[in-house]
């Protein structure tokens, strides 16, 4: 009796195992690691206000400090600007390409593309929590 039930509880085991769960729990993922970027992209936006103002304001702020150098900050500026611009960029085209319905696909095939989905995000919070920090440490170190 029991090697029977046994039997009857193994296909479920089975798929059990093969299934990669709902993709519903991949995709709500996906989506919270897509709002907190959302919330990094605003940072990102305001130090680049902060940037732009900085850029336009060089020749006060060197009076101010003398010792500092017009020509490097201004590189610097640039250069943190064109990386918040590009980061900004990357996520704007992620949600361009960013299928939310799963459309036709099977289970299996909606958890794979989220959790592919979920690696692309995953990299761009990271490119966003680089180019905030470094446009933050250098606002921070202009403003000392």
């Amino acid at each position: 009796m029991k090697k029977s039930i046994l039997f009857l509880f193994v296909p479920f085991l089975i798929q059990s195992c093969s299934s990669s769960g709902s993709y519903k729990d991949v995709m709500d993922e996906v989506l919270k690691i897509h709002d907190k970027v959302m919330m990094d992209s605003e940072l990102a936006i305001r130090n680049r206000m902060k940037l732009d103002t900085l850029s336009s304001n060089l020749g006060s702020l060197a009076k101010i400090k003398p010792n500092l150098d017009t020509m490097q900050a201004s590189k610097k500026i640039q250069q943190l600007k064109a990386e918040l611009d590009q980061a900004d960029s990357k996520m704007n085209a992620w949600m361009k390409g960013f299928e939310v319905e799963p459309g036709k696909k099977s289970n299996d095939e909606a958890v794979a593309y989220y959790k592919e989905e979920e690696k692309k995000i995953k990299a761009l919070d990271n490119l966003f929590q680089k180019v905030i920090k470094q446009s933050d440490d250098f606002l921070a170190e202009v403003k000392k």
